[in-house]
């Protein structure tokens, strides 16, 4: 009844979003609406049908415990979108790789403008040349995750294939001379242009800020692939 109320609580609050994807969101709530009805069958007395003996590790109560420890836990934390040092820990990369966007899900826009930071993403990892898209005009939002080059951010969002626990960090880097005032994981949406720098060697494209907004954190901040 606990991680019923749980599931249909998260659903109604919208904080499912933070942690699967959003096509899977009713899914949640329909398992949490049978594991409610189940647990006030059970606890009206509905006759349950012998379950066949199994081996238990931890044993029926402790088991119990610890599934009621957890949904207890989860009224208690709130749950809070993936920060900028996860992102680092998992290394943010302007590219999806071949195991995760496929050329054929790209779909380009005309108005450079138009694209979100998911779309330059998929469009550099398609057509990688960054000389490319020198001097297109740029609208984007996403989190600040910090660089280690001076008057430089990345601009960064999530990837959620199923849940929070796949979430793969992408993004590109931003060049603003006040880069350093902004806090890491705060939210902005920021336009510009894009051009070519050397980076190690090899050329890059970030995109050159002229204006930076700071925006409150979206009811979805991850982006489904």
């Amino acid at each position: 009844m606990l991680l019923g109320s749980l599931l249909i609580v998260y659903r109604w609050r919208g904080t499912l979003l933070l942690l699967i994807n959003p096509a899977y969101v009713n899914v949640a709530l329909l398992a949490g609406l049978c594991l409610l009805g189940l647990g006030i069958g059970r606890w009206r007395g509905a006759k349950v049908a012998p379950s066949e003996s199994h081996v238990s590790l931890l044993g029926s109560r402790l088991g119990a415990a610890l599934l009621i420890l957890t949904a207890l836990l989860g009224f208690w934390v709130e749950p809070r979108p993936l920060s900028s040092q996860t992102a680092l820990n998992r290394g943010v990369s302007p590219y999806l790789g071949a195991s995760r966007s496929q050329p054929q899900a790209f779909r380009p826009k005309i108005d450079p403008r138009q694209r979100t930071l998911l779309d330059w993403v998929r469009t550099l990892d398609v057509y990688p040349d960054p000389y490319t898209y020198e001097g297109q005009p740029v609208q984007v939002q996403g989190f600040v995750v910090p660089d280690e080059q001076p008057d430089h951010f990345v601009i960064a969002r999530f990837l959620v294939s199923c849940c929070a626990a796949d979430a793969y960090p992408v993004g590109l880097p931003v060049r603003w001379p006040r880069s350093e005032e902004l806090a890491s994981d705060s939210w902005l949406r920021l336009e510009g242009r894009m051009a070519v720098e050397q980076r190690d060697g090899q050329p890059q494209l970030v995109i050159l800020a002229d204006q930076v907004e700071p925006i409150p954190v979206p009811a979805n901040p991850y982006a489904d692939e």
